[in-house]
């Protein structure tokens, strides 16, 4: 005989068997023996019922054991992390507006005078006697000394230090970037950044000037004063650096596009040692 298949072991419940010794009687026939025959009869055929019910419960337990859960089974998902890549960029299709001269965001630096927390140039990185190509339009030459870092913010197209003179806090920092607006807004903008310890205004004090170099207008601007120097690309967390100096330039872009700034900013000796050099570097630009 085939034992019954049952799919579900929770909710499989043993038969239930009604009949007992007592309760199975076999017809009457009248005498004593008839009666014996009958219940010996009925003892047989109990057994037979417990025996049977005695198997199909050990197939079921059998079948009900507990097997092993396997997480899947528990409900509960695996946690995956997912850490963002050092090359993400902007969302497909987003578009940035274009920055200003005056977004170059400060160097990271302490605020205790003398220390600089940038990372240190190697020897190999020395700009003496090598070209910078900015925007692939124009050609400069940095002078001697003047050391490369590692640009504050992805605007700037390449960023210098120049070694502080003596006495002075801090080196000089230059860069060079190409920015959106016209050249008098960014002249506002870099006067913007200076506050005069007398209150004057800082136009009255910035000596503006333009030159020709590599066939196209170069702006000069040449301002001293308290410069407040920005932290960031949103020009946040301004630190007021007493007795500054900054010189500026702004080559015009003849073809409509972006105009190409060039900055440079510091204590006001290590500036002031570095004048010349800055300006002949914009005069030999090709």
């Amino acid at each position: 005989m085939a034992l019954p298949t049952f799919l579900e072991c929770p909710t499989v419940e043993c038969p239930t068997f009604v009949g007992s010794p007592a309760s199975v009687e076999g017809p009457t026939f009248g005498g004593g023996l008839a009666l014996q025959a009958d219940r010996a009869r009925g003892g047989r055929a109990f057994s037979h019922g417990l025996f049977a019910a005695g198997a199909v419960a050990a197939i079921l337990a059998a079948g009900c054991a507990k097997q092993p859960v396997s997480p899947d089974a528990t409900g509960e998902a695996e946690t995956v992390v997912i850490r963002p890549t050092e090359s993400a960029g902007p969302a497909a299709g987003a578009q940035a507006a274009p920055p200003s001269a005056g977004n170059e965001g400060g160097a990271v630096e302490s605020a205790t005078p003398g220390t600089d927390i940038a990372s240190p140039p190697s020897p190999a990185e020395s700009t003496d006697g090598g070209e910078l190509v900015l925007a692939g339009k124009y050609r400069v030459t940095p002078p001697q000394g003047w050391q490369p870092r590692r640009p504050a913010v992805n605007m700037i197209e390449y960023e210098l230090s120049v070694p502080a003179a003596e006495g002075d806090p801090r080196d000089g920092r230059v860069t060079f970037m190409a920015a959106g607006g016209s050249v008098e807004a960014n002249i506002d903008r870099w006067l913007a950044q200076f506050t005069q310890p007398d209150g004057a205004d800082n136009r009255e004090r910035a000596k503006i000037e333009t030159i020709q170099a590599a066939g196209t207008e170069v702006h000069l601007v040449d301002i001293s004063g308290t410069y407040n120097e920005s932290s960031g690309p949103m020009m946040g967390n301004a630190v007021p650096r007493e007795n500054y100096r900054m010189l500026g330039a702004i080559i015009a872009a003849p073809d409509g596009g972006m105009p190409y700034f060039i900055k440079f900013y510091g204590p006001a000796r290590t500036v002031s040692a570095n004048a010349d050099a800055f300006r002949k570097m914009i005069e030999e630009m090709h």
